[in-house]
Formats: C-alpha cells, sequence, structure tokens
C-alpha cells in the first residue's frame, strides 16, 4: 500500500470511519468502523486521516479567536470571538474522534498485537494518546475507561488527572512496542511518514514532553522536571523539523488544506493583535501567514486585521494560498520540533537553568523562521532573529519565551490556548478581553474551557459532569 494516493486513503476513510457529529456512544460502540476482514494497514491510515484532518481550518480557526492569532469575520466566527458558545458548538470534536478514530484504534490495537504487528500498535497508541489530549484540555473530565465497551453506552467520566496519567502510559508503552519486531511492515500502512519508526518514537517523547508541560501550574517543578526528561530523550531519538507530525494534503478537490478551504469561506480572519504586532516588528513571517489579497475579489488589500469581539466589515486578510499555511497542499502543524524547543525553554527557566532556556528560545524562533519563510535570504530574518532571539541568561524571562512561543505556533491553536490558560492569558503582554463594536467587553474573563455535547446531556444526564459555563477552570488550570 505504500504506493497509493492520498486520495486512495480519503476513500478508504469514507469507507471504513464511520464520523458522525451527532453520534451517541451506543451508536459509537455499535458502529462498524472496521469490517472484520479489513487488516491493520488498510485501517490505520483511514483512522489518522479521521483524526488529523479535524486539526485544521474551523477547529483551529474558532480556538484561535481565543488566542487571537485570529478572529471571527462573520455569524459562527464572530459567534466563536464573542464567547458565544453552548453545547452544540464544538460537538464535532467530541463526537467525532470518539466516533471514529478512538474507537478504530482500539480495534487496530488489538488486531495488530494478535498478529504480532507492533509498529502499528505503536502508532494507535501515539494517536490515542493525542486524541485523549485533545479531548481532556477543551472539556477536562471526559469518558474513557468505560468509554469504549459495547456493554457500556452509558459511560463514566474518569478525572482528568486519570487522563493525564493514561496519556503517559500509552506513551511509555508505545515507545516500547515500537522498538519490537513487527510482523507487518509499518510503511505499508503509513501516509504520514513512511514508516519511518524513529519519526514515531521522537513524536512519542515530544508528546510526554508536551503533556508533563501542561501541569506546570499545579506541580511547577516536577513537571518542568519531567518535560525536560522527555526532551532529552526526543533529541536522542533523532527528532528535528524532519520528524514534525503533521497532516498531508494532496490539494485536490477532494483533499485540500483546511486553511485554504476558509480562505474560500472566511469565517475567521487575521486578528490585529497578532497582525499589527508583525507590521510593526518586520516579521519575516508575515507574508507566510497571511495574504495581501481579498478572498472574495482578488484585490489586493496589504495586510490588514481585525479587532477580535466586533461584527463584520471590509475585508481583512486571512490565511491564504500565498503563503506557507494556506496553499491547497499545505501540511498542517500537529505537533512539532520548535514547539518541542519551547517547551525545553520553558521548562529550563522554571528550574533556574537560564543559559539552557535562552539557548532553547533562540534555537526555537530560529527554527520556525526557517521552516516557514520561503526566502531564506530575506534580510528581515537576521534583524528578526538579532531583536527576538538573542537572549542570554541575563536577559531571558518567562514572557519572551511565551510570546515567542504565541507567534510561532500559529494554526496551532488549541496548544496556544493552553498555553494561554496556563499563563493566566498574561502572555503576550498586549491581549485583552474582546470587545464588541459599542465598545463593551464579551465578558468579565477568558474563555477557560469548552461544554458538553447536548446530545451527550440528553442521553447520559447521570454521567456528564456539571459544569457552571465556559469560564469554569480545568483541573490542570486550578
Amino acid at each position: 500500500m505504500k504506493n497509493l494516493s492520498l486520495k486512495t486513503f480519503f476513500i478508504l476513510a469514507g469507507m471504513f470511519v464511520n464520523v458522525s457529529c451527532d453520534q451517541t456512544f451506543e451508536e459509537i460502540n455499535k458502529s462498524k468502523n472496521s469490517p472484520e476482514n479489513a487488516t491493520v494497514n488498510v485501517l490505520l491510515p483511514a483512522a489518522i486521516y479521521a483524526q488529523l484532518d479535524n486539526f485544521g481550518g474551523r477547529r483551529e480557526g474558532f480556538m484561535g479567536t481565543f488566542t487571537q492569532h485570529f478572529a471571527g469575520y462573520y455569524t459562527s466566527g464572530v459567534n466563536a470571538d464573542q464567547y458565544v458558545i453552548d453545547n452544540n458548538s464544538f460537538s464535532f470534536l467530541f463526537n467525532g474522534l470518539y466516533s471514529g478514530p478512538l474507537n478504530s484504534y482500539k480495534d487496530i490495537i488489538a488486531r495488530a498485537e494478535k498478529e504480532g504487528s507492533w509498529h502499528y500498535v505503536g502508532v494507535a497508541k501515539i494517536l490515542t494518546a493525542l486524541a485523549l489530549g485533545t479531548l481532556t484540555d477543551v472539556y477536562g473530565e471526559i469518558p474513557w475507561k468505560e468509554a469504549l465497551n459495547p456493554n457500556n453506552v452509558f459511560p463514566a467520566y474518569d478525572s482528568q488527572e486519570f487522563i493525564y496519567t493514561e496519556i503517559q502510559r500509552l506513551l511509555s508503552e508505545a515507545i516500547t512496542d515500537m522498538g519490537k519486531n513487527s510482523f507487518r511492515s509499518l510503511a505499508d500502512g503509513d501516509f504520514l511518514r513512511n514508516g519511518n519508526v524513529d519519526a514515531w518514537i521522537a513524536t512519542a517523547y515530544l508528546l510526554k514532553a508536551r503533556y508533563a508541560n501542561h501541569l506546570s501550574k499545579i506541580d511547577p517543578t516536577g513537571s518542568a522536571t519531567q518535560a525536560l526528561l522527555h526532551v532529552d530523550a526526543a533529541k536522542a531519538a533523532g527528532i528535528s523539523s524532519t520528524t514534525d507530525l503533521k497532516m498531508r494534503y494532496e490539494g485536490t478537490s477532494e483533499i485540500s488544506n483546511r486553511w485554504y478551504l476558509l480562505w474560500q469561506d472566511p469565517a475567521i480572519v487575521a486578528s490585529k493583535n497578532l497582525l499589527d504586532k508583525q507590521v510593526a516588528q518586520g516579521d519575516p513571517r508575515l507574508e507566510s501567514y497571511w495574504s495581501p489579497n481579498d478572498s472574495q475579489t482578488g484585490t489586493i488589500i496589504g495586510f490588514v486585521g481585525k479587532l477580535n469581539g466586533t461584527g463584520a466589515n471590509e475585508p481583512i486578510s486571512a490565511v491564504g494560498p500565498e503563503g506557507w499555511y494556506g496553499k491547497p497542499n499545505s501540511d498542517h502543524m500537529v505537533a512539532t520540533y520548535f514547539e518541542l524547543l519551547f517547551i525545553e525553554a520553558e521548562a529550563a527557566f522554571r528550574l533556574g537553568n537560564l543559559p539552557r532556556a535562552a539557548a532553547a528560545l533562540n534555537a526555537a524562533v530560529k527554527e520556525q523562521i526557517e521552516l516557514v519563510v520561503n526566502d531564506k535570504a530575506d534580510p528581515r530574518i537576521a534583524t528578526y532573529l538579532s531583536t527576538y532571539a538573542s537572549e542570554t541568561a541575563a536577559t531571558i524571562s518567562v514572557e519572551k519565551i511565551m510570546t515567542e512561543k504565541w507567534k510561532a505556533m500559529f494554526t496551532m491553536e488549541e496548544e496556544t490556548w493552553t498555553d494561554m490558560r496556563r499563563h493566566d492569558f498574561k502572555y503576550p503582554n498586549w491581549i485583552t478581553i474582546p470587545k464588541k463594536d459599542d465598545g463593551t467587553q464579551v465578558a468579565s474573563e477568558f474563555i477557560r474551557r469548552l461544554l458538553y455535547p447536548q446530545d451527550e446531556l440528553d442521553k447520559n444526564p447521570q454521567k456528564v459532569p456539571k459544569v457552571t459555563g465556559i469560564f469554569a477552570r480545568l483541573w490542570w488550570d486550578k
């Protein structure tokens, strides 16, 4: 299967992964996503596609209004910008991950263990951990121990603390599994890395570092210590920009980058809070992030941002096909080497290792800029690095680390939102609660979580945790 196109994988995803936006757990557990005669090398790419394609476009764009990389342009985008969030706003995220990928990964693990295809077991566990992290970092308590049990359609919700231990357990087991001999070649079912086992191991350590670092508020020293151990292990495993976990797109009408689709229908556009800073600071990534053209008319509008919280107005810059992120065949970043370097910088700073923190920040900024800026000779690169990525032990600060990370983690919005909640929205220091057209704030505080889907409240009311609203804090955000 290694020579199959992404279009073929797209067809397989439609055949074997039934992702519904309104499935209950009764329907999820009864679904026939994995035919008995399908092999794991057929099931894996379909599950990967269903999971990672969910990362781009509207999902990340709506969360990007929370981080103020983006602003809503109309209807649903403006609602997200104004914190008009109800129990149906993100139901596709909750239901989609349970009804498709998580169900499929459970089946893949069972089949692959039985036949000794350990590399498939490892990848399925890594991506299961990622899916659990995605869910718990926006909902807190989620079903897991009972979630995929066909005999229990009303699963209990597990604590976020337990989910975090499960994430680390799955990733540790996956690293062990990836080190075993595998009956079936991973290259036959891995359209992301073409069977590169070392890249998957590096990703597992990166995710271990990410989720350890998330616990900075409740265990500053312990989380930093664990994060750096995983950073060191990821480096020993050969992590680099070539091992980045990213969703690939062909750029065809069937499989196009989600940001390109948003360019054609721009519910999400540039926030002034990011774009104006890029212009003022001579950021060489400006053209890599934003298009200077209006998506509807094609006319040149320059680089124009929109105030968060306000209604639709004149044409605003958006992620477009001229830049690095918005081509029809652009990859969507999910977990990256430069993210690992930012994690290293933050964790080292918390532990008082200021030389390491400074070196890691400088490397992280340089790595991300060189990745996304096409013209490597652009003179703005050297100027920017001299100003914002030449820190020393005497000048480094957590504000500089988190502000530069905020700029670099563009389109990786859930992770950025997690960072901002961990630091109580202190960084960047120019972020403020959005205001409506009449100048009133959309709320008295920043948004902290999503709400459970309405169909879960209707079908499983005894088990769904009682949540007071979108300002209720998660376990790691106390």
